[in-house]
């Protein structure tokens, strides 16, 4: 018996603690929220860092984080955080527009080279889903294919375009599901950041001298990495420039 009470000791202490930890974070977020209605956007900012530091995230938050760095003028740190509310719901329209507005305000007007129209089309699709998204859709094109088999084989329909359509499905989703593989595969390879620093110098190699600047970079621009040093990153751009660059310039997405 007194193994029960400290198991229920246990399990209500730390009920409380998670109750106690969401009351904090739920007014910390209130506090951030009410100090964007008076403008004071230095204080929202820290309560809503504060916010992000314990490990919480969504997409109102980075919301309301991304607006309080663009009424400061701190915009490589706004489309950061435009960028991260996106990663969890890449199809909400005000963080799509307030990224589409500050990019406005970004100095370097990179274009990705032009391709495809069915790879353009595929990229966006791509991007304004999540993988959670891609291989629910592909899961249920699947199970419905599945359960028409059954229908049929139950029911003994012998009509050719039953068939037709089980196959449709099945190949349906068999190539969602392939997206959804590429999908992780980007997850999981691609690694991206953002300048927050207002200018940046890219150099040709992990060492800072003035004859090994290649081109010069401001804040906003987002990039890949494609190595890492203590240090530095080497970072491509959407149009293939390359370089490498401290990395306290830059924040990870």
């Amino acid at each position: 018996m007194q193994y029960y009470k400290v198991l229920i000791y246990i399990v209500l202490s730390i009920s409380a603690l998670f109750a106690q930890s969401a009351v904090e974070l739920d007014s910390l977020y209130e506090i951030g929220n009410q100090a964007m209605l008076q403008e004071n956007f230095e204080t929202a900012i820290e309560n809503y860092e504060q916010i992000l530091t314990q490990g919480n995230s969504h997409p109102d938050l980075y919301y309301n984080l991304g607006n309080a760095y663009y009424r400061t003028s701190q915009i490589g740190t706004a489309v950061w955080a435009y960028e991260k509310g996106l990663q969890i719901a890449p199809r909400d329209k005000d963080l799509q527009f307030n990224l589409s507005l500050a990019n406005t305000r970004v100095r370097d007007r990179i274009e990705m080279p032009k391709t495809m129209l069915f790879l353009e089309q595929y990229r966006a699709l791509k991007k304004s889903t999540t993988l959670i998204d891609i291989i629910l859709i592909a899961s249920a094109i699947f199970m419905l294919g599945a359960f028409i088999y059954f229908l049929k084989k139950y029911y003994r329909w012998q009509r050719i375009w039953i068939l037709r359509v089980i196959i449709t499905f099945f190949m349906m989703s068999l190539v969602i599901h392939l997206m959804a593989l590429d999908k992780y595969f980007e997850i999981s390879d691609t690694k991206e950041v953002v300048i927050v620093q207002s200018e940046v110098d890219i150099y040709s190699a992990p060492f800072e001298r003035s004859e090994t600047v290649l081109f010069r970079l401001h804040e906003g621009v987002k990039a890949e990495i494609t190595q890492e040093q203590p240090g530095w990153l080497e970072i491509i751009l959407i149009d293939g420039k390359k370089g490498w660059l401290r990395t306290e310039k830059v924040w990870y997405l």
